[in-house]
């Protein structure tokens, strides 16, 4: 029996790994705990042993791992400093006077910082979706799928996000023919969007009507968010011509533009950063912040192996060759699976991507290479955006202090209609350019 179960594919052993932490969070345990035991439990069932948990361990010292704990504890802190020094009312207040309907409100902000590439960057936007929501009328798991679905319409072909570079990569197509290809994404997100999450939301439009924004106020109130924006665009380039590795400059930028921001925002109200460093008190943050770490153990689990053995992600892959799957049901479930396994655009392409490509042969048509990236990019979204590893899902619901799976009823068939849309796509893409 010990023997079956060891030998166990690595496909069944992962989907056990996802129940389990699932199953455990719904009996009461942290999140972050429960993703980090099962971690280990997989890191040993797959073979790794102790050389495996060290791989683990590790990851955890990797620059990219403790640099974004910092981000996220910076966001934090950010996020309170906003609220204590009342600029997060003061700029929903300010955007209220301009926009009449609560549902623009309540999707526009998050859709706004969607803009900007950032570790768990909900958390940004979760507070703003909170203030907008001022009758209190939305349950907190429909807040959650407000703030995490309008976060991400743009991920599917902004150049700025690391999973978007990768994809245009390993694709080959230009940057301006993938984001012709992929702007049909966004719009399939914002229709599913309004339909299943929005629509019911009330509009509570203004007795006086809309009224005037001042430019100048606006600006003034948005400068600690354009601050991280502009830092976010620029200071990787800035980091890059200083020798700092690649994969790092991001984060770099992001901790530095956040560390201005925070100067902006306490500098006229200096007594409210006590006030706000009180958050790190809360078992509510230290929640939060414990999911970060048990996302980077489970990465490492996938990523572990002993002597000359296979990844887990690597055999997953092997195991769907040998079973013969079609490359058309390869480029939608491995995408799937490796999206919600990873939880992370940038996870997806580089699990999937040089798989699906490598299958189409040395030389495939621009119609069959635009077919499989709209395809293999849909399914792998489709999965992100389900996977409970997903950080922004993740923190969205700890703010909110919503339970996982009840956001489930609201994203589910926003995302099948991705999933039907990258179908939709994949077939004229085919038939029009091949």
């Amino acid at each position: 029996m010990l023997d079956l179960l060891l030998h166990l594919p690595a496909f069944v052993k992962i989907a056990t790994a996802f129940t389990a932490i699932l199953v455990m969070y719904r009996l009461g345990a942290w999140l972050g705990v429960a993703i980090a035991v099962n971690a280990v439990i997989l890191t040993l069932w797959a073979g790794a042993g102790g050389e495996g948990l060290l791989h683990v361990v590790k990851s955890l010292a990797a620059p990219e791992n403790y640099l974004l704990f910092l981000v996220i504890m910076a966001l934090e802190l950010f996020s309170e400093g906003l609220r204590k020094t009342g600029k997060m009312e003061e700029t929903v207040s300010a955007l209220k006077t301009w926009v009449n309907d609560k549902r623009l409100i309540l999707a526009g902000l998050p859709a706004l910082i969607g803009l900007l590439p950032m570790p768990g960057g909900a958390l940004f936007s979760a507070p703003l979706v909170e203030s907008a929501d001022d009758d209190k009328s939305l349950a907190p798991d429909h807040k959650v799928a407000i703030n995490y679905w309008f976060r991400h319409l743009w991920e599917y072909w902004w150049p700025l996000y690391p999973g978007v570079i990768l994809a245009i990569q390993y694709s080959g197509l230009s940057a301006p023919v993938f984001i012709a290809l992929q702007l049909p994404f966004t719009v399939a997100a914002v229709v599913g969007g309004y339909f299943f999450i929005l629509r019911k939301v009330h509009a509570h439009p203004r007795a006086g009507g809309r009224g005037r924004l001042s430019v100048t106020s606006a600006l003034q109130l948005l400068l600690p968010i354009g601050i991280v924006v502009l830092s976010a665009m620029v200071s990787p380039h800035l980091f890059a011509m200083a020798g700092v590795r690649a994969s790092l400059t991001s984060l770099w930028a992001m901790l530095a533009g956040l560390s201005a921001a925070l100067i902006v925002v306490f500098w006229e109200s200096p007594v409210a950063v006590v006030s706000s460093l009180k958050l790190f008190l809360d078992r509510k943050t230290w929640q939060m912040l414990a999911v970060v770490v048990g996302v980077q153990v489970f990465a490492g689990a996938l990523t572990s192996q002993a002597g000359d053995a296979t990844t887990l992600i690597a055999a997953m892959r092997d195991e769907f060759l040998h079973y013969g799957i079609p490359i058309v049901l390869m480029a939608m479930v491995i995408p799937f699976i490796s999206g919600a396994v990873t939880g992370v655009a940038f996870g997806f392409v580089g699990a999937s991507f040089p798989l699906v490509f490598a299958l189409l042969g040395p030389h495939p048509s621009m119609g069959t290479v635009a077919a499989y990236t709209a395809l293999a990019y849909g399914f792998g979204y489709a999965g992100m955006m389900l996977s409970p590893l997903h950080l922004c899902f993740v923190v969205s619901s700890q703010y909110f202090q919503a339970r996982i799976h009840r956001v489930y009823r609201y994203i589910t068939a926003p995302v099948v209609m991705i999933m039907a849309a990258a179908v939709a796509m994949a077939a004229v893409y085919y038939g029009v350019m091949r």
